[in-house]
């Protein structure tokens, strides 16, 4: 299963590499001030690259990684993987990184005392794609993320989950009858048979409790609407080691309804959501253009996928009126939650500049042009 897995690299899989591959070189940037070490660890690590030559996961880390140590930047990864065949070929696809990566024979929950020690004085990045969602298991990972939490150490999650299979997996195992729109829009080879019959106790460990059966058996819920409850229950549970925690549906293709992966970002810090927002619109923008605008004459984009802009000022006049004195960064913070991937802090920023001209909100400097740490109010 894991050599066809790993046999050519889908589309789903390049969205998700871009944002990753995006997300490192700011994410970098930005914790390399703290002047301590920096360890990525991809955690379900696979070949290291494709059979069509694509580069994987793996590849894309160790590059970044290349790059900024060569500027001076402490810096290594280590790159878990616990099947023999991938292995060898992973070590064989790491060789030209020798001196800032380490490819480990072995299960990611190994490492887990190690990773917490290791917390203590490296900023740790945790990226989470295992190839079957039967890796997922919440307390394996909980504990790494609550270990580290101990430290008090800078530590982000991004991890990629097949909600739609497990979903599949859990109307089956309470027998329940699977709906016409739980049929997969993509019929592309995946990893987890979505057929395959699972104990409610494998379930119950891959979502880290039983609340996914009362989303499975209500039926005034759609499928993709059980997707959505299930995102949202497991996003919360993960709210509990990380102040912000975000999704993002990953599909092959715009007209999709069942998306292929459900994205997972987890950080503890506000630029790290910022910074992952940003990554997010880009691939969004650039998943929307490969659609309907390349080698169009005219940009198709659907309306409904068209950022509003009109609730993003109404948005921000809220939050002022309700926490106002309030800087523009905090500002900004509050917004981005309720309007994630839609816009970027660019976008942001430019729509309070733009509130600030036409008087509806007031700076602290009297200034339409300000910093982050310049109050906001609404005008008198």
């Amino acid at each position: 299963m894991t050599s066809e897995f790993f046999k050519k690299k889908r589309p789903w899989s390049k969205y998700k590499d871009f944002i990753l591959e995006y997300y490192l070189e700011p994410y970098i940037a930005k914790v390399a001030q703290l002047k301590k070490p920096i360890l990525i660890v991809d955690c379900f690590a696979g070949c290291g690259k494709f059979g069509d030559g694509e580069p994987g996961s793996p590849l894309i880390i160790a590059d970044a990684i290349s790059r900024w140590r060569s500027k001076g930047t402490a810096i290594s990864g280590e790159f878990i993987e616990a099947d023999l065949n991938n292995y060898h070929l992973l070590e064989n696809a790491l060789a030209p990184f020798g001196d800032c990566t380490l490819a480990r024979f072995s299960n990611f929950e190994d490492h887990v005392n190690e990773l917490a020690s290791r917390a203590r004085s490296e900023t740790v990045f945790l990226y989470v794609d295992p190839y079957t969602v039967k890796g997922l298991e919440f307390d394996k990972l909980n504990s790494v993320y609550q270990q580290i939490r101990k430290e008090g150490a800078s530590v982000e999650v991004l991890m990629n989950f097949n909600v739609a299979t497990f979903m599949r997996w859990a109307l089956a195992a309470l027998k329940r009858v699977v709906p016409v729109d739980a049929t997969s829009d993509d019929p592309d080879y995946q990893a987890d048979d979505p057929n395959e019959r699972l104990e409610i106790a494998t379930l119950n460990a891959i979502a880290g409790g039983d609340d996914w059966q009362s989303i499975a058996n209500n039926e005034t819920l759609s499928f993709a609407e059980k997707l959505d409850a299930f995102t949202r229950a497991y996003v919360e549970k993960l709210s509990a080691s990380f102040k912000y925690v975000c999704a993002y549906p990953v599909k092959s293709k715009y007209e999709h309804q069942t998306p292929k992966y459900m994205l997972i970002y987890a950080t503890r810090h506000a630029d790290g959501l910022q910074l992952m927002n940003d990554a997010m619109c880009k691939a969004r923008v650039q998943f929307l253009g490969s659609q309907f605008q390349s080698g169009n004459l005219f940009d198709m984009t659907p309306d409904v996928e068209v950022p509003d802009t009109a609730a993003l000022r109404r948005e921000l006049i809220e939050v002022v009126r309700q926490f106002g004195p309030i800087t523009r960064k905090s500002l900004r913070m509050r917004t981005l939650l309720s309007f994630f991937c839609q816009f970027t802090q660019k976008d942001l920023n430019g729509t309070i500049h733009e509130l600030l001209k036409s008087g509806q909100l007031v700076s602290s400097t009297g200034k339409a042009r300000i910093n982050d740490d310049v109050l906001l109010r609404l005008a008198e």
